[in-house]
């Protein structure tokens, strides 16, 4: 008799068959941004990245280690990278479901019903397209292992729970402090122990539990204060200590839309931007309340108080779940429109997705009803996820391009762009990065410095701009009026006079015969000045 293939074995394989699929348009895409000043200074062993004190202010030496073995296998080549996004993220998805047939078991449901929302969970979290940030981004790494090791930490907790054996309390432990290591937004994991820790009624044991947890996090937090020589970093306290109610609010409301939907269509800001101003939002915000009224009726006559009581208490738990995780990530910028910030939702949306996947269960008994409604919400999730993928791809094309034509086409060892790219709607282009880009990944060129008077938003790799000179002033004004000029500064050859709307106005110094000078337009660099 034929052995059937365990499902150990063949659901890891299906999630990663998935997941290379649904990310393959980008397999093969160059590095972005950040990607060349940290995988840069990999590449030419220096690991100071790892430590925070070179790049950003950021402790996070086990996803400096993921680029240092990453080195070591391909090289310089982005394959490789991207190839291991892809097997993190088709892993984690696999501990979703993992995770949530732990959580799911007891309840008062069939366990195929039970299988089969956990299963559709994980399946839209695999799918999400809020996830392309996180995934598609080399340098997004680091949402990617925090979330793997605090699921497996949650995975070998629940272990603990169910077998009393102190190995994999331990074992809880070390993947919690591991996923400090990669991220700190993992801060929020020993909340994570205490919240979960109580629903599987631990009593009183959950708050030894829950202190194991927080002596490490006290460790992490001085030991990241040693290395930064500050106690917040990253950001900066203006930022990570923006507690203002007016922006936690709307930081929540956005996190809760783009934890469940994708970016929305930028026509939608005109009745979103001053909502209670906008019958249409009002009409809309009214069907929803009908809908949850509508919902909770229909629940009250299909289940007994006991049955209903059951089920708050785990939809209490997967809402504190996702609240906690918005937590470390609330005061940090989120776009509804656009890609721009959706890595910090990668951890929330664990808890959304089975969220998601419990209310199904709960609401909807016909099976027919239930597959062509997830067919649905998975048809839109992946056409929304290619959608952004393919602006991912062309953000990659453009660095790609940039990178070869200023290494191929200067003469002078010294560089002036009056104009870099700095993103690609929301999609960053060289927000960072360009002098390493030219430093650590060309040997056409060696430059002995790279100086940027302006970073622009772009709507489209292919919007000009207009460069006009008039003796000592110079001009550089936007085709297209919704691209904008950012962190406009002088530099060593041209003076920044002012910055608008209209765009730039620059004057030249004499050294200006000594450096090659380009502006960004068309979707090429270009030499301001024929010699």
């Amino acid at each position: 008799m034929r052995r059937r293939l365990s499902p150990q074995i063949y659901l890891p394989a299906l999630f990663i068959l998935a997941a290379l699929l649904a990310f393959s348009i980008n397999l093969n895409s160059y590095f972005i941004s950040d990607d060349f000043a940290q995988i840069g200074k990999v590449l030419h062993r220096d690991f100071s990245v790892a430590w925070g004190q070179a790049h950003g202010g950021f402790f996070r030496p086990l996803f400096i280690l993921s680029y240092i073995v990453d080195s070591r296998i391909w090289h310089g080549r982005p394959f490789g990278f991207h190839l291991t996004n892809i097997l993190i993220h088709s892993l984690n998805s696999f501990l979703v479901f993992k995770f949530g047939l732990r959580l799911f078991q007891n309840l008062n449901f069939p366990a195929k019903s039970i299988r089969a929302a956990v299963g559709a969970a994980a399946v839209l979290f695999l799918l999400h397209p809020s996830h392309t940030e996180a995934v598609t981004w080399i340098s997004g790494r680091a949402d990617l292992l925090a979330t793997c090791f605090c699921l497996v930490s949650l995975w070998c907790y629940c272990a603990y729970v169910d077998t009393r054996r102190n190995a994999h309390l331990i074992a809880a432990i070390a993947f919690g402090a591991m996923a400090l290591l990669a991220k700190e937004s993992a801060i929020c994991l020993p909340l994570f122990i205490l919240i979960v820790g109580l629903y599987l009624s631990r009593g009183r044991r959950v708050l030894v539990e829950f202190g194991a947890f927080g002596v490490i996090l006290i460790a992490f937090v001085l030991l990241r204060a040693s290395f930064l020589g500050s106690l917040v970093g990253g950001y900066g306290t203006s930022q990570h200590l923006n507690f203002a109610p007016g922006w936690i609010r709307d930081r929540l409301l956005e996190a809760v839309a783009r934890s469940i939907l994708p970016p929305l269509p930028a026509a939608w800001s005109w009745f979103l931007f001053k909502p209670l101003q906008s019958p249409l939002f009002i009409l809309i915000a009214l069907a929803i309340l009908g809908s949850l009224a509508g919902a909770i009726v229909f629940r009250r006559r299909r289940y007994d108080a006991s049955d209903r009581t059951r089920q708050n208490r785990l939809l209490l738990v997967l809402v504190i779940l996702f609240l906690s995780a918005i937590l470390p990530v609330i005061n940090l910028r989120l776009s509804l429109y656009e890609t721009l910030g959706e890595r910090f939702l990668y951890l929330p949306t664990v808890f959304s997705c089975l969220l998601i996947g419990y209310i199904s269960i709960i609401m909807i008994h016909n099976r027919t009803v239930w597959l062509i409604l997830l067919v649905c919400a998975l048809g839109l999730y992946s056409w929304r996820l290619y959608a952004s993928n393919r602006l991912w791809r062309e953000a990659a094309q453009l660095t790609r391009s940039i990178k070869d034509e200023l290494a191929g086409s200067s003469s002078q060892k010294h560089l002036t762009i009056l104009n870099a790219p700095d993103n690609l709607r929301g999609v960053p282009v060289f927000h960072n990065g360009l002098p390493e880009a030219l430093q650590f990944f060309q040997t056409q060129k060696s430059f002995e410095s790279v100086e940027i008077n302006a970073f622009q938003t772009l709507q489209s790799p292919s919007d000009e701009n207009v460069f006009h000179q008039e003796g000592e002033r110079i001009t550089l004004q936007p085709g297209n009026s919704l691209d904008t000029f950012d962190r406009a500064s002088s530099a060593d050859c041209l003076e920044l006079l002012s910055q608008s709307a209209d765009g730039l106005q620059l004057k030249s110094k004499p050294c200006l015969t000594t450096t090659d000078i380009y502006f960004f337009s068309g979707g090429k660099m270009r030499p301001a000045f024929e010699r």
